[in-house]
């Protein structure tokens, strides 16, 4: 009997964890409520959950605490803020094309320790690039939380993201840190197959 009732009771918990179907992606990501982190308990609008608009190709959040310089001072915060998120997940955006570009164009007879030679390096130039030339970025839209604080969303849409990934690339092909890693031809025609792959025409 005692076995009986155990079982009956495992059956239950494990009926309990049974995953629901909730609907669409989209739906599920709609039933996630968000809110603002300087503020937990009021619901916030989803882009500060880093749910990123369908219209653009990147987006990153910036914020500003409360500040008695004025909501001027603060949006200059914020957006600074967001454009520095917005470079570092550029960068990585544009490393991990590399790294994929690199291993699709490059034979495998070529060593895998150049390989990573080369992307380190391709991840070092880049990191300078991205750095001083990320452009046509803009202010998407703010919000005040009810702390006082300012959110931000910065983004680029698809022909601004298209066009830095272009200038990245050129900046790459005239790096000649990086084009000091090859010691042959052939080497060389790979990294410059790559970084073709990566332009946007």
């Amino acid at each position: 009997m005692k076995k009986l009732i155990a079982l009956s009771v495992i059956t239950l918990a494990l009926a309990g964890c049974k995953t629901v179907n909730t609907g669409t992606i989209e739906e599920a990501q709609n039933f996630a409520q968000c809110t603002f982190p300087d503020s937990p308990t009021v619901e916030a609008p989803s882009w500060i959950c880093d749910v990123m608009p369908k219209d653009l190709a990147i987006g990153a959040t910036g914020y500003a605490k409360k500040s008695v310089a004025g909501m001027s001072v603060m949006r200059k915060i914020a957006i600074n803020d967001a454009r520095v998120n917005l470079a570092a997940e550029f960068q990585t955006d544009v490393n991990n094309m590399f790294k994929q570009a690199i291993e699709s164009t490059t034979k495998t007879t070529t060593a895998t320790g150049a390989d990573e030679n080369v992307v380190e390096s391709f991840e070092s130039a880049t990191k300078n690039i991205v750095t001083r030339s990320l452009t046509n970025s803009r202010l998407i839209v703010s919000q005040a939380s009810p702390a006082g604080g300012l959110y931000v969303l910065v983004g680029m849409d698809q022909n601004a993201y298209d066009a830095n990934v272009n200038k990245v690339v050129d900046a790459a092909n005239s790096d000649s840190k990086l084009w000091k890693q090859f010691n042959d031809d052939k080497a060389a025609k790979d990294l410059q197959n790559a970084l073709t792959s990566l332009k946007k025409m």
